[in-house]
């Protein structure tokens, strides 16, 4: 009985010590799995809010066109207003209901401008009424403040966006996005957002109960937090352990962060489209896409169309598989009629509308030379490796999209057809249009394919530019007014020139003629080469060079030979348009820029262009050449100008290589410098010259914009003196030129000293025997 009676008490004693180890290690798993989740759930919180009050994204820069103003003082008329809000891409309708709406009354236009964050300041949308007079603008009146103002500014389009590592987006809070697109989207992918904790395990259920029944995944039970989770921190593999992460995260997301902060970050995040190897993401970049306005412009079956896409912007791609996101968007409108957020009525109607998207990839792809230059110039003012800083940056373009669009029509028109012409197939063509009183670049073409990325011929292309380089030649010898003027006979007779370790020289007109003597004026009009080389020779290539390097060819690389003084070196329109910039602007040179200004995501502005211009040559010299290009329009190789725009009084220069190679043409207005070219990439022969070839582009395009007057500011020292058909003085003539009286000299008094009174200057004169004496003689560098 005493054995019996251990055994039973020592197993009493066991079995609670048993217990009591079990119950230590349950405690013990139970502790540690709670300390590791802590420990895991920190992580996990320290992975959230490291992102969300962090940067969030790594936001791609924005590019805009120029911002255009309407003011009154530019005596605009009722057509041209209306002209420039269909330029801007505002809608024309019979009632003013959305942002960039605009209709047309009995002299009046009321517009509702778009709000924009403008580089100085942000401004509202605003609805404005403008009053005509006589067919001109003579009131501005804002009709929510009830004031009249005297101008306004049009928000810039969208033109591309850079530096985005393969993700484009357009960050927006969330008061600007539409109220009915927060609530399709909450209605069609979470219902009770407002109501859960970041999961819906009544969703959940419902979508398991549903797949059950179908055999195969046809619901979702995500939350839109889940999703959000999905999208900013874990893959889309399909494993327990990145859903169990993707309900954790949920959880957190939702405990840290207000519901309208997951909302506006979730409607920036989602994935909604491929454009090429970018990705699109967020609302307002996706109606961008595929509607070429912005989310807040779009109608209710556009939002609807956004809103289905959520579930799977492939399947329901409208360019790709537009039956399947037709049927996707009335999926969504359906849901809007059973909720009773839409009538019968309006159901019938957005159902049966197309799905009214642009043309495939209008975003980041238009205007590709453009940004190619403006991309260059970004590269210059902060720095091959400073592109982190322009994140999220809005950069402010200098281009007119009017501008761009028909210099690029021209063009391609004009190229097209002199193909065809010349039965030339390869010929090509670049341009360049730029304000030369602020050097702001209005448009690049780059080549025929305006829509491809490719070659840049505006930019990157470096090719002889033959007569272009003569009137910074002739602009050197008129700084010097004692030994040159408008009127100054030119030596026109062959010529050989000698040059150390090279054979001689021998230029030639290009059409084989020659005459006694030529006034330095219509040398330059007839674009003759002798009395060029002449003119060259005579001030010395060293100060040419100067000349030229201050006039913008500072990083040119110019040949100090004689032949250089009939362009026999290559460079390329972008810096062509350096030096005729200089001269348009009177000698005052500005840097080109494709840039106004840059500013971040909180308006502090970054950079700003200068448009001080430096007076590098003289203004009177610059003054008398651009008189003497008058002259090449009105009766120099660019006189087919005259039959249509004689009113003008354009200012230009044809160019035309050895063998017709390529074919120039600069073109000046009162308010633009415009360089064309046109020739093969190949270098091989065009058949044609600067006034049959590019001049031709150039006519092409001043029928298709509006062209201010040229009208020379004329310095207080230049005075206007009459000259006979030789150049010699004569006061009473009908026929004036432009004259430096750079020491207060009468011209018509007995004692200044005219020109010879015949074409040809008179034996022993220095223009007699220029070619005989001795010449500066230049060495190749």
């Amino acid at each position: 009985m005493t054995a019996e009676n251990n055994k039973q008490e020592k197993s009493q004693e066991s079995k609670p010590s048993k217990r009591h180890t079990c119950k230590i290690f349950l405690f013990k798993a139970g502790f540690t799995t709670a300390v590791l989740t802590a420990f895991y759930g920190g992580y996990l919180d320290w992975q959230i809010r490291a992102k969300m009050d962090g940067q969030i994204w790594r936001l791609p820069a924005e590019v805009y066109s120029r911002i255009e103003n309407v003011k009154i003082s530019d005596d605009l008329s009722f057509d041209e207003v209306v002209q420039i809000l269909l330029d801007n891409e505002y809608r024309q309708t019979t009632m003013v209901a959305a942002p960039g709406d605009f209709k047309l009354e009995d002299n009046t236009i009321v517009v509702l401008r778009r709000a924009f964050p403008f580089p100085d300041k942000p401004e509202p949308q605003r609805v404005l009424r403008l009053r005509f007079t006589d067919n001109k603008l003579s009131r501005i009146e804002d009709l929510v403040t009830v004031q009249a103002i005297d101008e306004f500014r049009l928000a810039p389009k969208l033109i591309a966006m850079l530096e985005s590592d393969n993700e484009d987006r357009l960050a927006i809070s969330l008061q600007n996005y539409p109220r009915l697109l927060i609530d399709a989207l909450i209605l069609t992918e979470d219902r009770r957002f407002y109501d859960h904790h970041g999961i819906n395990p009544i969703g959940i259920m419902r979508a398991l109960i549903t797949n059950i029944r179908a055999g195969q995944t046809v619901q979702g039970g995500s939350t839109l937090t889940q999703q959000l989770v999905k999208n900013l921190f874990l893959s889309s593999e399909r494993t327990l352990a990145r859903k169990a992460n993707e309900a954790i995260m949920a959880l957190i997301l939702d405990w840290r962060y207000d519901k309208n902060r997951i909302l506006e970050t979730y409607l920036n995040e989602i994935y909604l489209g491929q454009n090429g190897d970018t990705q699109i993401h967020g609302f307002e970049l996706a109606s961008q896409f595929y509607f070429g306005r912005s989310v807040r412009e779009i109608s209710l079956d556009q939002i609807a169309l956004l809103v289905g896409m959520v579930k799977g912007p492939s399947l329901f791609n409208p360019w790709r598989n537009p039956q399947n996101a037709l049927k996707r968007r009335n999926v969504v409108l359906k849901l809007m009629l059973d909720h009773q957020m839409i009538g019968d009525e309006l159901y019938e109607l957005l159902s049966n509308r197309p799905l009214g998207v642009q043309t495939k990839g209008q975003i980041s792809r238009k205007y590709p030379a453009f940004i190619q230059t403006l991309r260059a110039d970004l590269r210059r003012l902060v720095g091959e490796h400073k592109s982190a800083s322009l994140l999220g940056a809005r950069i402010f373009s200098t281009m007119d999209l009017k501008q761009q669009e028909q210099s690029e029509n021209a063009v391609v028109n004009t190229v097209s057809k002199l193909q065809v012409t010349t039965k030339n197939p390869y010929l090509e063509g670049a341009m360049i249009v730029a304000d030369y009183r602020t050097g702001e670049i209005r448009s690049v073409v780059g080549g025929l394919q305006t829509q491809y990325a490719g070659f840049n011929r505006a930019l990157m292309s470096k090719r002889q530019i033959g007569s272009l380089v003569k009137p910074s030649i002739y602009l050197t010898a008129l700084s010097y007014p004692e030994q040159f003027r408008l009127n100054t006979p030119i030596n026109n007779q062959p010529i050989t020139i000698n040059v150390k370790g090279s054979p001689p020289w021998q230029p030639r007109n290009y059409d084989r003629k020659y005459s006694g003597s030529v006034m330095l004026m219509d040398a330059l009009a007839r674009s003759l080469n002798i009395p060029t080389v002449n003119i060259g020779m005579k001030v010395g290539l060293n100060k040419v060079i100067d000349t030229q390097k201050a006039m913008g060819w500072d990083n040119v690389a110019i040949p100090k030979v004689p032949a250089m003084l009939l362009g026999s070196y290559a460079i390329s329109p972008y810096d062509v348009t350096k030096l005729y910039q200089t001269i348009a602007n009177q000698g005052g040179r500005i840097d080109l820029t494709t840039v106004d200004s840059i500013s971040d995501r909180q308006g502090n502005l970054i950079y700003q262009h200068k448009k001080e211009a430096e007076q590098v040559v003289s203004q009177e010299a610059a003054f008398q050449t651009l008189f003497a290009m008058q002259q090449t329009v009105e009766r120099g190789t660019a006189r087919s100008l005259q039959n249509d725009y004689a009113n003008l009084h354009l200012a230009g220069k044809t160019g035309t290589t050895n063998d017709a190679r390529d074919t120039w043409f600069v073109g000046i207005d009162g308010r633009n410098v415009s360089t064309i070219w046109l020739g093969r990439d190949d270098n091989g022969e065009t058949k044609l010259t600067g006034a049959s070839g590019a001049l031709q582009i150039y006519k092409d395009y001043l029928n298709r914009v509006y062209i201010e007057k040229l009208k020379l500011q004329k310095p207080a020292s230049i005075k206007w003196v009459g000259i006979t058909q030789y150049g010699s003085w004569d006061c009473g003539s009908n026929r004036t030129i432009p004259v430096w009286a750079n020491k207060g000299q009468n011209f018509c008094s007995s004692s200044s000293t005219p020109p010879p009174t015949n074409p040809s200057p008179p034996r022993g004169s220095l223009w007699d025997v220029l070619d005989k004496i001795p010449i500066e003689e230049a060495k190749p560098e």
